[in-house]
């Protein structure tokens, strides 16, 4: 046993100092990897962690972008639902409305021509004619006048409509609602000119036919004015003495 202990001892001895420095154990040596071993581990957790992240955002921005392209196409195909259904109900209401303004000029028209057959029957076939019934040839040179400005514009809105139907013109939405809203002005307002000269002329016949003064309405030249008036004065400023 000691010869044992002797010969470990001397080969001890013998080994050089590299090898003795192989079995030394340096504290602080130890603690300083430690330490980087857990600086590394924590860069490599935040690491891993902010990739995770950068993933699930990545996807969840992929699947809101997703939802947003599919409301904004939702969205846009109600836009061009209610745009269709605006140009339908402005189409159905502008054919309603030619079909209306058709039977109500129809029929204004045929009590138009009514009225001037007994007119004519009553007044002018007797002889019985007095200046102001010219005023009758006036408000219908002005409806008509009127009403062919009108037929212009309205030829020229339908000329556009039949352009876009037949797509040999670029229309949008809103030129063809503009188109279909200036056929409906102009049916509108040819309706309106010839009411107006109806009842205009209906007022005057009837006065003319039933009260009719001719002192009042007879038309006056400027010279029998100034003598009325004249007449009139001279009457109120004389004095009697």
């Amino acid at each position: 046993m000691k010869r044992t202990m002797l010969i470990a001892i001397t080969l001890l001895a013998l080994l050089p100092d590299v090898a003795k420095g192989q079995w030394t154990f340096d504290i602080m040596s130890v603690e300083a990897y430690i330490n980087d071993h857990k600086k590394q581990r924590s860069l490599l957790l935040a690491r891993s962690t902010l990739e995770y992240s950068n993933q699930l955002l990545h996807e969840y921005s992929r699947e809101e972008t997703g939802r947003y392209k599919e409301v904004n196409i939702d969205l846009d195909r109600y836009t061009r639902a209610f745009d269709v259904i605006d140009v339908m109900y402005q189409s159905l209401r502008t054919v309603l409305n030619v079909k209306d303004t058709y039977s109500s000029v129809s029929d204004r028209i045929g009590d138009y021509k009514t009225m001037l057959e007994a007119f004519h029957e009553k007044i002018l076939k007797h002889g019985n004619i007095e200046p102001s019934d010219a005023l009758i040839l006036t408000i219908n040179e002005k409806a008509i006048r009127d009403i062919a400005n009108e037929g212009e514009h309205l030829y020229k809105s339908v000329s556009d409509l039949v352009l876009y139907a037949t797509g040999a013109a670029a229309c949008s939405t809103s030129d063809l609602l503009m188109v279909l809203e200036s056929v409906n002005k102009s049916l509108d307002s040819i309706e309106q000119h010839l009411n107006r000269a109806y009842i205009e002329t209906w007022r005057y016949i009837q006065v003319r036919i039933g009260y009719w003064k001719s002192k009042i309405y007879r038309e006056r030249t400027k010279r029998e004015i100034i003598d009325g008036a004249f007449g009139r004065w001279r009457n109120a400023g004389r004095l009697d003495y």
